[in-house]
């Protein structure tokens, strides 16, 4: 385990793709996404072995959207720890595998690839490829096994986690979401907003529909952030961190 960090009780290492976050509280543990199987494997040994938790801790995964790199790991996790899973309602018909997620332009998929080649993207390990459901590849309907049990909506809080809300936000894909503490000041941004190398940006890659994704951007830019989290590359801490964002 490597490029670790604790920011209060959230607690952030490197995953195979983006980074994995964990909240630890003094009762129960909650994860924002779960990229691959390692990294689900990443965070049993960290709650085990340097937290020294209980894993059944675990209570609680939430799904900040459906791609692949953020959902293919839920199984692995769930089947170990009994983590209760909660993702946003328009996600139903992707993780129930009713309905694949929208296949984008040529050009989005071409600068996606640019992007992970740049930064260096690692290649799965065997174990992933063969573990992993394949759930959230655009324009194939695969799902997850494991049953969603609660379905979030704009606007309300996340259960289990007291202080955290949701915040909807479509673009990068339509079932997009940030997780927002207004006491603390924090943001889970998901795919919405990533750090880049150390330049934070509005999420181009792979996107659903660029005009919802400036609208969710100026909705996001009315909440007072000074701790970002976002769902590629290290969390930042930073007195109101959205100017930043390009």
């Amino acid at each position: 385990m490597h490029n670790s960090a604790i920011f209060g009780s959230i607690h952030y290492m490197k995953g195979q793709a983006g980074p994995v976050y964990v909240m630890v509280g003094a009762d129960a543990i909650a994860v924002i996404d779960v990229g691959f199987p390692s990294d689900a494997k990443t965070i049993i040994a960290y709650v085990r072995d340097v937290l020294g938790r209980d894993i059944n801790d675990i209570k609680m995964i939430v799904l900040t959207h459906s791609h692949f790199d953020h959902v293919n790991g839920v199984d692995y996790l769930t089947e170990r720890t009994g983590a209760r899973v909660a993702a946003h309602e328009s996600a139903r018909k992707y993780l129930t595998g009713e309905q694949a997620l929208p296949v984008t332009s040529l050009s989005s998929y071409m600068s996606f690839l640019v992007f992970l080649i740049r930064n260096r993207f690692p290649r799965p390990s065997l174990t992933d490829i063969c573990l992993m459901p394949r759930a959230g590849i655009p324009g194939f309907k695969k799902g997850i096994e494991t049953r969603v049990e609660t379905w979030l909506k704009d606007g309300e809080g996340v259960p289990g986690l007291p202080g955290w809300e949701v915040v909807h936000t479509p673009g990068h894909t339509d079932d997009g979401i940030c997780l927002y503490n207004f006491k603390e000041r924090a943001l889970f941004s998901g795919d919405t907003i990533i750090n880049d190398k150390g330049v934070l940006r509005l999420n181009r890659l792979l996107v659903w529909n660029e005009a919802a994704l400036k609208n969710s951007f100026r909705k996001l830019r009315q909440l007072p952030v000074d701790s970002l989290f976002p769902g590629w590359g290290k969390p930042v801490k930073k007195k109101d961190v959205l100017k930043d964002v390009m």
